[in-house]
């Protein structure tokens, strides 16, 4: 893998989720456990829609061709318009206006990641990096600016509105000169659609649907089994226990499928193939980050947040198997749909998605309480993911047993 590539995607990402940690301390230390839930559900929805408004035909927008990453940008986002739209009447039909911000979000978060796929094509990672640390820098001084204003006594729902519009208008402008540069690469038909595009997402729409729901699931449907105290202390532990997946699936993990497309797409002579190696540096920085993030945790709640947070050390150290495993797994994960074979991650996220819902429903219909519901999840996930990554190992062989990416896969 390319270091420098590698180090400059690396340190986007830290810095931009490092902004986004600092936002959350304050959230959680100015204004409660309560109002810190309920940012971290209206998030949570967000983000959830956000991957799938879409249907995951962005996906397409890495590849090595600029042409195709350029008209899969422009046809993806075409159908993220039209859906978006279709949300916002609904909300305003239904008289729940406040919803339009969660689907503002919702839209930048899927222009970032269509903006961050169509660069990795042209491996220009230090725009992606400056593309997500942008909208957290404005947030931070937008935060204090609010608290300043309103004498600090914020809701989650007013900081969570601040921090949606940021994100929309900030990748909506960048997303617009990007598309307005490579105009001339623009079909008159914007909503063709390309056969890889359509190979993407008749199965990225249903995993990334079940990925959410692992990701996002706990947050949303815990203030509805338990309280939202409970969900701002798991919020918490779960923003710094996730933060090494985040990190590694949108850096290296982006870095790792170029490689994968071009040693797949080659004719692999001399080449070196990058899985195992990938494997096993993930396998140290994810302990490491793991690790870290339990210490600085620790460290931030004793000197900063104050006792009533105490709680969110124990969730840590519940949850230090899963956020190791699923730390490799999401960046492993990305062989599937390199070698074709995203029934595997189908699978995967069908199974996490299983155990999920089962821990959560035996602590809503037998009483379970918070922590031992926390464990089930543990337990289950780690499981899971081990199981995930095992199979993204033996898939990233390319032999004869396991396909490469077939021919055919681009413009119709």
């Amino acid at each position: 893998m390319n270091i420098k590539h590698s180090f400059v995607s690396v340190g986007g990402v830290v810095l931009s989720q490092a902004l986004n940690f600092v936002s959350i301390l304050l959230i959680g230390k100015y204004c409660g456990p309560t109002e810190l839930g309920y940012f971290s559900q209206f998030m949570a929805v967000g983000l959830f829609i956000g991957t799938l408004i879409g249907l995951r035909l962005e996906v397409a927008c890495m590849t090595a061709d600029k042409t195709l990453a350029v008209r899969a940008m422009t046809s993806a986002s075409a159908v993220a318009v039209i859906i978006g739209l279709a949300l916002v009447v609904t909300a305003l039909v239904a008289g729940r206006a406040e919803y339009i911000p969660v689907i503002g979000f919702a839209f930048g978060v899927f222009l970032q990641q269509a903006l961050c796929a169509s660069l990795t094509s042209e491996r220009k990672y230090t725009k992606i990096a400056m593309i997500r640390v942008f909208p957290n820098v404005i947030f931070a001084v937008g935060f204090f600016c609010l608290m300043a204003l309103s004498k600090g006594e914020c809701t989650g729902t007013s900081i969570f509105d601040l921090f949606g519009w940021i994100l929309l208008v900030s990748n909506f402008l960048v997303a617009s000169i990007y598309l307005y540069s490579a105009r001339r690469m623009i079909p008159a038909a914007v909503m063709k659609f390309s056969a890889l595009q359509i190979h993407y997402a008749k199965y990225s729409v249903p995993v990334a649907t079940l990925n959410s729901f692992v990701i996002y699931a706990s947050a949303i449907l815990i203030p509805m089994i338990f309280n939202h105290s409970a969900a701002g202390i798991f919020a918490l532990a779960c923003r710094v226990g996730y933060f090494p997946a985040s990190l590694l699936s949108q850096s290296l993990g982006a870095v790792f499928r170029r490689d994968l497309f071009d040693y797949f797409d080659g004719d692999r002579k001399g080449d070196v193939n990058p899985s195992k190696q990938f494997f096993t540096m993930l396998t140290f920085i994810s302990v490491a980050l793991v690790a870290a993030g339990y210490a600085g945790l620790s460290l931030v709640i004793h000197l900063k947040m104050g006792d009533e947070w105490e709680r969110s050390m124990s969730v840590y150290l519940l949850f230090v198997p899963y956020f190791v495993t699923m730390a490799i797994y999401g960046s492993m994960s990305q062989v599937f749909f390199v070698v074709n074979q995203p029934k595997i991650a189908l699978l995967i996220e069908t199974a996490n998605a299983v155990v999920i819902f089962l821990s959560l429903t035996i602590a809503h219909l037998f009483g379970v309480n918070f922590i031992h519901t926390l464990l089930l999840i543990s337990i289950g996930g780690t499981i899971v993911a081990s199981a995930g990554t095992y199979q993204a190992l033996r898939s990233g062989r390319g032999t004869d047993t396991f396909p490469v990416r077939q021919p055919g896969l681009g413009m119709p």
